[in-house]
């Protein structure tokens, strides 16, 4: 855009947006109001929108592009603009009422909250915004209202990564946050006090001290005599407070409790054995908070009588919150009973929890369950027996209430459905008991959860159910010689009627399918367990459950059930005809091969001959369909279904074989390759398809290793023409796997090489597209896989490539890529190829090392430093650092001179300030960034240097 528009266009296109309906004219209007929200002429656009006041939506487009503008293009303004555009900002607030949208409002607001934060010559922009908007005695309430939207997202706009403030501002801003804490509480104090028409006033200034106590520039000293604090504990305590107001009430206790926390497990040290100032204000408050949260059980309880659920779950979070913010000082008061309160009062959180726990609606209890694993976590970590047994007893409750809650209804037909609220509940019940249970032991939950339902006649099925369940989450670890009564459990669970209830059958099998270490110990009862979950693999309702523990048996107990292979060869058999999921299947499959594992060896190639023909045969016949139409993913009809399984085969047949004899699954996969081969020709246009063709392939070829050699010639030319027709990237993969297999062998290298120059041509013109590096990441990811594997195994040959030069080219501009598999791929190829200029390999020539060095790493060196560097700060995430610090290990292992010179000359070229005017680097920090760097000695050390560093700028 070249022009300032005119105002009355501005309208006509947002008209068009808003109102028109030709989509053909939505479109066009959308596209043109974007480009003018990226020209510098929408700052004195979206200034008049709001003047003028046309309409809403016309206000809202000019908040919108202010806001916008002020977080990506504040450095469009010349810093001579900043106190205009402030003032006019302020006046747009004057203009709020109470008819005002409150979307308006909410973008009004972070716009100036955005300019606050970069406007660097505000030096008192709090202490301005109350004295301008805050109550006087001829005040208008409506200007409250802004005021505590713009105090409320400050805070959490600090944090905001967009607005890259840097380190330093930051460290400003916190300061200037934490000397107008006084104003701010003494402004939330004032507004209980004031009458206003505004019914979520309440609710608006309880987020605002949410949002100052969150981030912590709030003294404790000033928390304890803040009348606010009080109010928010009156609000929770009020029968009457409404569910918006009671929210935002825990929202604040919670973000307190947050600050404790944070506060209880800093290293808050003595002084001559008495306790710290901090410390002891610390105490108080976190004594004074548990008495205060304990005074709500009562109206905890009168919620729940209301059956006020939302509530009970504000309550519950409270009482969660505080009882993990002590935890520490309730594990140590198990040792020392040193403090202001006792261990009763501390170990009474845990009642309360567990009062939450025992709340009829199972969302109440989920919330008290990150508290729980806190718990068993650092419990675990301490490992004193002592210290756990006082626990016990809490555990044993919490067990036995999640038992309860797992009890489905009793008119429930059939079983759950996986994708059910209720059966999410119940994984999540499961893998909780799982973590708890060291605490009271394994053996004792199983135990009493059997004796609870043994011998009782007429328990209903949703009770027995229920117990089954979490004996099923803790049956694995039951140790496999127990004779006491897990001999009684198996036989019990055999005798379950066919007239049972279909959950009890379904969670029987389950439960029997856990035990399966156990059943190898005590291989009596393998046979009549087989055959149990045999008879219930086609009832509909059980496959899964049946499919499970079938994999789990076959697995475990495989030396106990070779002699019944066939048997399980007709089960895999049948499933082609058994509607059952994907990944249901190939865990029977799975199991199944484990067992031919244990065959003979003479009986080996026959078994899996027989195994994968089941498969190959199925997806002969979908190749053999003329319409792919009618291929439906996730069906009989989809290759992937049958891909999957042939997958699972080659991936868990364990074969110890003799290199100097034909491997026993040679003739197998030999006869698997073309229907394999078929299959890519047939779906080579479909990317989910050639990716689990290209994944059977790979666990094919590592099954047989060099045996596949017949394979090579013909798999390499038609990946090659696929890939070069198709671009998908697993090609590329595979081809990494070839090289890893055949790389080293000097018969092969050659046209493993031919491979690469082949493939490279169609990946460099993917990548060199516009965005073409942003837009395939995963080629990025394979390609250099690729390359990272020619490097481990034959450098020489690679080396000696004429693409090369082109690989590092492209290597260099994939280093900023911000994709933390691809950074990965990029940075372990960019390691290799520099270690091979200090490796010692009799293959790799010193010539062709110094070479490597001479005519590539040193000229080309300061730019793939820099790169590095402006990567880490402006680009890479900070997990992808890691991979960074590797590189420039490497680098300074074999030239750490050349290293320190560049790095001087990129640090040199860094800006010192942000695109807002912010000092974002020192020229200490710059000279200490490059010490640490320098004198690094592990990747660690490299790696928390390029952090720290990258945080000035972000």
């Amino acid at each position: 855009m070249n022009e300032l528009p005119a105002i009355e266009v501005v309208y006509d296109a947002l008209n068009a947006l808003y109102h028109n309906p030709d989509p053909i004219s939505k479109e066009r209007a959308s596209q043109w109001l974007g480009d003018l929200q990226k020209s510098i002429f929408a700052w004195k656009i979206a200034d008049q929108l709001l003047h003028v006041k046309k309409d809403m939506e016309s206000c809202y487009f000019g908040a919108q592009t202010l806001r916008t503008k002020i977080q990506f293009a504040f450095h469009e303004l010349p810093s001579e603009a900043h106190n205009s555009l402030r003032d006019s900002m302020l006046n747009h607030l004057r203009q709020i009422n109470e008819h005002t949208n409150t979307v308006i409002v909410t973008q009004l607001c972070l716009a100036l909250a955005d300019l606050l934060l970069q406007m660097t010559s505000w030096k008192t922009p709090i202490q301005d915004l109350i004295q301008t908007f805050g109550p006087k005695n001829n005040f208008e309430t409506t200007h409250i209202w802004p005021l505590l939207e713009v105090l409320t997202v400050l805070p959490e706009e600090m944090g905001s990564r967009t607005l890259r403030l840097g380190a330093n501002r930051r460290s400003e801003v916190l300061k200037l946050f934490a000397g107008s804490t006084e104003n701010v509480l003494h402004l939330l104090d004032s507004c209980l006090t004031i009458p206003s028409s505004d019914r979520l006033i309440g609710v608006r200034l309880l987020r605002c001290f949410s949002s100052w106590v969150h981030l912590q520039a709030v003294t404790l000293h000033q928390l304890t005599s803040c009348a606010t604090l009080g109010h928010v504990f009156a609000t929770l305590s009020s029968h009457h407070s409404t569910p918006l107001l009671h929210e935002a009430a825990s929202d604040a206790v919670c973000a307190l409790l947050q600050v404790v926390a944070d506060q209880e497990n800093e290293d808050n040290t003595t002084q001559n054995g008495q306790l710290t100032s901090t410390l002891n204000e610390l105490r108080t408050l976190e004594d004074s908070l548990v008495q205060s949260i304990k005074n709500l059980e009562p109206v905890y309880h009168l919620a729940v009588a209301e059956e006020d659920t939302e509530k009970a779950l504000n309550y519950c979070r409270v009482f969660t919150e505080i009882a993990e913010a002590l935890l520490h000082r309730m594990l140590e008061s198990t040792k020392n009973n040193n403090g202001t309160m006792n261990t009763s009062n501390l170990f009474g959180l845990l009642d309360l929890v567990l009062t939450c726990v025992g709340h009829h609606d199972y969302e109440v209890a989920e919330i008290t369950f990150g508290f729980w694993y806190k718990l068993s976590e650092d419990l675990y970590h301490a490992n004193d027996d002592d210290r756990t047994i006082k626990f016990k007893p809490y555990i044993e409750r919490l067990i036995g209430a999640v038992c309860r809650h797992c009890q489905m209804e009793p008119d429930h037909e059939g079983v759950l459905e996986e994708s059910d609220d209720f059966a999410g509940f119940r994984s999540r019940v499961s893998e909780l008991v799982k973590d708890v249970v060291f605490i009271v032991g394994s053996a004792s939950v199983f135990k009493h959860c059997f004796y609870s339902i043994h011998g009782q006649n007429n328990l209903p099925w949703e009770v027995t159910e229920s117990a089954l369940f979490i004996m099923q989450a803790v049956a694995k670890n039951i140790l496999p010689d127990e004779n006491e009564v897990v001999q009684s459990v198996v036989e019990s669970l055999l005798q379950v009627p066919e007239s049972a209830h279909a959950a009890v059958r379904f969670t029987t099998l389950l439960l029997l399918g856990e035990l399966g270490e156990w059943m190898d110990k005590h291989p009596a009862v393998v046979e009549p367990v087989l055959h149990c979950v045999l008879r219930s693999i086609n009832d509909p309702s059980l496959a899964v459950a049946a499919s499970n523990s079938l994999e789990a048996i076959t697995s475990i107990c495989r030396d106990h059930v070779k002699s019944h292979f066939d048997i399980l060869l007709q089960v895999v058999s049948a499933l082609v005809t058994l509607p059952i999921p994907t990944e249901t299947a190939v865990r029977v499959v799975k199991g199944v091969t484990k067992v031919c594992s244990r065959l003979p060896d003479h009986q080996i190639a026959d078994a899996l001959h027989q195994l994968c023909k089941i498969h190959v045969d199925e997806l002969t016949r979908i190749c053999q369909v003329e319409n792919q139409s009618k291929v439906v993913a996730k069906t009989s009809s989809d290759p992937v279904y049958w891909l999957d399984r042939l997958a699972s085969i080659f991936r868990n047949l364990s074969v110890n074989a003799k290199k100097s004899e034909q491997h026993p699954c040679q003739l197998a996969i030999t006869f698997t390759w073309p229907c394999l081969s078929m299959t890519l020709d047939k779906f080579q246009t479909d990317r989910r398809v050639m990716e689990r063709c290209c994944r059977c392939l790979r666990f094919a070829l590592r099954l047989i290793g060099h045996q596949s050699a017949p394979l090579l010639q013909p798999l390499v030319t038609q990946m090659v023409r696929l890939y070069n027709a198709h671009h998908h990237s697993c090609f590329l993969y595979l081809a990494s796997i070839l090289v890893d297999e055949y790389g080293s062998e000097n018969d092969c290298i050659g046209g493993l090489i031919s491979m690469l120059e082949a493939l490279l041509p169609r990946a460099f013109q993917l990548l060199q597209e516009p965005q073409g590096l942003c837009h395939n990441p995963d080629t990025v990811d394979d390609l250099f896989r690729l390359f990272a594997r020619f490097l481990q195994r034959n450098p020489a040959a690679f080396l000696h490539s004429p693409a090369l030069p082109a690989i590092f080219d492209c290597a260099m501009q994939a280093a900023a890529l911000d994709h933390r598999d691809a950074n990965a791929s990029v940075m372990q190829f960019l390691s290799e190829l520099i270690h091979t200029t200090r490796t010692r390999e009799e293959k790799l020539s010193f010539e062709l090392r110094d070479q490597l060095m001479s005519t590539m790493l040193r000229p080309k060196g300061p730019i793939l430093i820099s790169t590095l560097i402006t990567a880490s700060i402006f680009s890479l995430s900070t997990c992808s650092l890691p991979n960074v610090a590797d590189v420039l290990l490497e680098f300074m292992l074999v030239d750490r001179q050349s290293i320190s010179s560049w790095m001087e000359q990129t640090l040199e070229n860094l800006p010192r300030q942000s695109p807002s005017g912010c000092v974002a680097v020192r020229p200490e920090q710059l000279q200490d960034f490059r010490h640490k760097v320098i004198r690094a000695e592990t990747s660690l050390e490299l790696s928390n240097a390029l952090r720290d560093f990258s945080r000035l700028y972000r």
